[in-house]
């Protein structure tokens, strides 16, 4: 589906609401989605040109009931991510939350951006209190060597 405007408002209004985006970070951007994937970009995409995959970033997966952003796209957005981001000050909790466990939390429930002493690392999901980080197992891996003493 090309960049429709509905697609759009649902794509803008998702992290504006959830992640404090403001809308006009994404003016350059045109939006496809593909099998429940949503992919972002900047660069027009030469006519009847079919591929795979959409030129661009994958931005997002259209879940059941709700979008989950991917880890990516949270680091692209950085700072501009204002709300549902939760910062981890020990270094203990960071390594709890990449080695799979859950810590308390008293975000609302649904997708957060985790952030470790400013730096914005991915994805995490809040669920009954719980969170959970999402980042891909490679990108957890390194951390946790990076962590290592």
């Amino acid at each position: 589906m090309p960049d429709s405007e509905n697609l759009r408002d649902e794509v803008i209004g998702y992290f504006e609401m959830r992640f404090g985006v403001p809308p006009s970070f994404f003016s350059a951007f045109s939006f496809e989605e593909r099998k429940g994937e949503i992919w972002a970009t900047t660069a027009p995409c030469p006519p009847d040109l079919s591929t795979l995959r959409p030129a661009g970033l994958r931005i997002m997966r259209r879940m059941p009931h709700a979008f989950k952003p991917t880890s990516l796209f949270l680091r692209v957005l950085n700072t501009r991510v204002t709300s549902s981001r939760i910062e981890i000050e020990r270094l203990d909790l960071l390594q709890h939350l990449l080695l799979g466990q859950t810590s308390d939390t008293s975000l609302t429930n649904g997708f957060v951006a985790i952030s470790f002493r400013g730096d914005l690392l991915g994805c995490g999901v809040v669920k009954n209190g719980r969170l959970r980080a999402l980042l891909p197992v490679q990108k957890r891996k390194e951390l946790l060597d990076c962590l290592e003493p």
